[in-house]
């Protein structure tokens, strides 16, 4: 498991904490379901969520971001130039002792989970794909 420790992709991540109000119940189950299948065991509902604009064209910090999530068989690049809306959830099972809450962010295109991290928001925190090297 590659660990991020790139500052723009850790704000990319820490953005998931300007939070709007969830209301979407059925996106929740899909995100809870699709980090299940990874092995991830989150509370039900999430801790958060924001709107996301996805951009047409890649800079450094999606690049970097797409590249992981290439690492857990996903691909954001199909989803480039969208909209949609990233979950933050805490993450219940984290195989080791962070030192702080660990959280999972799924983000859904058109109510379907597409992309998604595991990571901490202290400045000294990590970010690393859904795939789990303890499995």
């Amino acid at each position: 498991m590659k660990l991020i420790k790139l500052i723009p992709v850790f704000v990319l991540a820490a953005a998931a904490f300007s939070y709007t109000v969830f209301s979407n119940e059925s996106d929740s189950g899909k995100c809870v379901g699709f980090l299940s299948g990874y092995g991830w065991e989150v509370e039900a509902k999430p801790c958060g969520s924001s709107d996301v604009n996805i951009p047409a064209v890649f800079d450094e910090v999606y690049k970097s971001y797409n590249a992981m999530q290439l690492e857990a068989g996903l691909d954001l690049s199909p989803y480039a130039g969208s909209s949609g809306t990233r979950y933050t959830f805490l993450v219940k099972n984290y195989p080791v002792d962070a030192g702080e809450n660990v959280y999972a962010d799924v983000l859904c295109v058109n109510g379907e989970p597409v992309a998604g991290d595991i990571m901490t928001v202290s400045i000294n925190g990590f970010m690393h794909s859904l795939k789990r090297s303890d499995m």
